[in-house]
């Protein structure tokens, strides 16, 4: 029997358990796709696991074959245009049917785009692009590739009579003006007969990020992801096992589901490692004493040790004090407070952080881990992580600080 679990990045689990706000307005948006009628779209925030990738998935799949559909992934670095286009051809190839009238609609649709040649399917022929009297480089010709790329996407999905979805992860890394570009976008849609449908998830910066656009963006679907409950816990372990004609003993289910955390990438990891252990049809308390301490040092180093063992005594004090904070977002003020010195102080420190993707800034002014209960873990071995090189950097952060206030009553005085 097929194990029911998934622990792979984005990967469905065989039920969604404790997301049923959202699912439900993710199902609302579909069902008024389907209909032609304007959808809201919609924005997931989360920390790293939670299953924001998921979600995404979950949309295209219940949109099925009555769209086209737009996955994107942005990456550090590259715009929303250069992800699109490679995308592109794989999309329109999809789209069946494309009558050959199609390629006159893309070729001028895609008119600012860099010289390129796409064949079109069916025998319909192919549209030749080009950047007509413009340098190919630079913002402008960026937003115009992708404004003219998402017009001649649009339009093929209508000639096939689907509807457009766009998706769009890791959107904290985008930059401003392809997302505001494809919020117009898709914004000018909801007035015409071929709105488009949007959803889009990331880290805690999403919101910082959603706030600069245009202000009928606060008006779409925002959505938090938590921790589930126990409850919701024991209920996402205990179904897909029924649902395999398996069963689970009542203390081995909630010894996982204690394990867990409520965290949805630690469910479907330590469900799946006891579903391997069981030598029956049930899962009995045994099987997951016996999964879970391989587990655990696995998770151990992939989450916590590898990613801290990177960090300078600076950073690494940084993180302590943090995690001494407990779970959450806490302000810079009270993490500086907690190190004896002002926010300025850290400033440094805290950017090297958030550029080491060990922290996020949900909103200006607070820090919070990206991976749940990176805290726990520190506080549980913070002797280990309080080497020397740590308390030396503690000293240096208390000698700046009062330096500073020296020279702060010098300047005074004078």
């Amino acid at each position: 029997m097929a194990n029911p679990f998934h622990p792979a990045p984005g990967a469905l689990p065989a039920r969604i358990i404790g997301r049923d706000v959202e699912l439900a307005a993710i199902g609302e948006a579909v069902r008024r796709a389907g209909l032609g009628q304007a959808p809201t779209p919609t924005v997931v925030v989360g920390q790293r696991g939670m299953g924001k990738t998921v979600l995404l998935r979950y949309l295209r799949e219940l949109a099925g074959e009555a769209t086209l559909a737009l996955p994107l992934e942005t990456l550090p670095g590259q715009t929303l245009a250069s992800r699109v286009r490679e995308k592109i051809d794989k999309l329109l190839t999809s789209v069946e049917p494309l009558p050959t009238r199609a390629g006159a609609v893309l070729k001028r649709a895609m008119k600012a785009l860099p010289k390129l040649s796409y064949e079109l399917p069916h025998d319909a022929g192919s549209v030749a692009l080009e950047a007509s009297g413009a340098a190919v480089a630079g913002p402008e010709i960026d937003y115009q590739s992708l404004v003219a790329m998402l017009t001649a996407l649009q339009e093929a999905a209508r000639v096939a009579r689907r509807y457009l979805t766009i998706t769009i992860d890791e959107i904290q890394d985008a930059d401003l003006a392809s997302v505001e570009a494809v919020a117009t976008f898709v914004h000018e849609s909801a007035q015409s007969d071929r709105p488009i449908l949007l959803a889009v998830a990331g880290l805690s910066e999403t919101r910082d990020l959603m706030d600069k656009l245009r202000t009928y963006v606060h008006r779409w679907n925002t959505f938090e992801l938590r921790l589930l409950t126990l409850a919701e816990s024991v209920a996402a372990i205990r179904e897909p096992i029924v649902l395999q004609g398996h069963a689970i003993d009542e203390d081995a289910l909630y010894l996982l589901a204690t394990e867990s955390g409520g965290y949805p990438y630690f469910i479907q990891a330590y469900a799946s490692a006891a579903w391997e252990a069981q030598r029956g049809k049930t899962i009995a308390l045994a099987d997951v004493e016996s999964s879970l301490p391989a587990l655990r040092v696995r998770n151990e180093m992939s989450f916590y040790i590898r990613p801290l063992s990177k960090l300078t005594p600076r950073e690494t004090l940084l993180a302590l004090t943090l995690a001494k904070l407990g779970p959450g977002a806490h302000s810079v003020g009270d993490v500086a407070r907690e190190l004896g010195v002002k926010a300025p102080d850290i400033s440094s420190t805290r950017g090297a952080l958030l550029k080491k993707h060990l922290i996020s800034s949900p909103v200006p002014g607070k820090i919070e881990f990206r991976i749940p209960f990176t805290d726990r873990f520190l506080r549980e071995h913070s002797a280990d992580y309080d080497t020397p090189e740590v308390q030396e950097a503690r000293t240096e952060f208390a000698a700046s600080a009062g330096k500073a206030k020296a020279a702060k009553g010098r300047s005074s005085r004078g």
